[in-house]
């Protein structure tokens, strides 16, 4: 056996290689994007607002080039930022179509965090609003995976794919009724292993990863104010705190990298501090 340094220890590294990040402008898009285009990536953001993106765009090309140097020293990739709807199938391949174009390169790494949750009690869940959540945590993560692995098969190349799944695919929060979040992202994971099974003869891998509570801005947000909830959510995970957006960053370098999960496909990584073990 080779036990030379490269052949052991593995290489997080991403140089040539192009990133789509969908959910581009949220707050754990805007620590992976740092963390992509650290590592040597070129990075395409999607998300619905082209403002938005377009600002977490510059924000990230200027992070990049003042931090990217000296102790830091690496390449500055490219940054692009695209609007799109991904639970609009015609959208997602018109609009991957173009990442490619524009960059020149064939998109070889997608990681889908774009998707959202909202709370209704099951009986009182208007059907409008239960297709939409659908079409675009369920669907929306289809038809990006679709629209990144067509190219790769036509060009006979490898390709990595990290669905952002969430503990509610495997457990039921409390106290919040999100029956329709909870279906979503249960049908991502199950994805996953689908698509994982399907594509391996392609060489591209499918993983999802799974965080439990993170304190982005949105999240921030939504407990400001209602002390009680964010309570009663820390009280059931054995860390007693909820995840800093930075917390998921080695997960999906870890998924990212062709040395270190060469052999992972299909997973279910869940980061959720501790969670789902009560």
């Amino acid at each position: 056996m080779d036990y030379s340094y490269d052949n052991v220890v593995p290489n997080f590294r991403l140089d040539g290689r192009l990133a789509i990040l969908t959910g581009g402008s949220g707050g754990l898009a805007q620590v992976i994007s740092r963390a992509l285009l650290a590592q040597g990536a070129d990075v395409a953001l999607i998300d619905m607002n082209l403002e938005r993106t377009q600002n977490a765009a510059k924000e990230l090309l200027a992070w990049g080039h003042d931090t990217l140097k000296g102790k830091h020293e690496s390449p500055v990739g490219q940054v692009s930022a695209w609007a799109c709807n991904i639970g609009d199938a015609e959208s997602v391949e018109a609009t991957f179509t173009s990442i490619n174009e524009h960059h020149n390169n064939i998109a070889d790494l997608l990681i889908n965090s774009a998707g959202y949750c909202e709370n209704f009690p099951a009986e009182e869940y208007p059907a409008a609003n239960a297709e939409g959540i659908m079409r675009a945590n369920g669907l929306g993560a289809f038809f990006v995976s679709q629209s990144f692995a067509r190219p790769l098969i036509q060009n006979n190349k490898k390709g990595l794919i990290i669905l952002i799944g969430s503990m509610s695919g495997t457990i039921v929060n409390d106290p919040q009724p999100q029956a329709m979040y909870n279906m979503s992202k249960a049908g991502v994971i199950h994805l996953v292993r689908s698509l994982a099974c399907e594509w391996a003869k392609y060489n591209i891998r499918v993983n999802t990863l799974s965080p439990g509570y993170i304190l982005t801005p949105l999240t921030r947000n939504v407990i400001s104010g209602h002390s009680e909830m964010k309570e009663a959510w820390e009280s059931k995970i054995p860390q007693k705190r909820m995840a800093e957006p930075k917390e998921f960053v080695g997960s999906i370098l870890y998924l990212a990298s062709d040395t270190a999960s060469s052999y992972t496909t299909g997973h279910n990584l869940v980061v959720d501090g501790g969670y789902e073990c009560w």
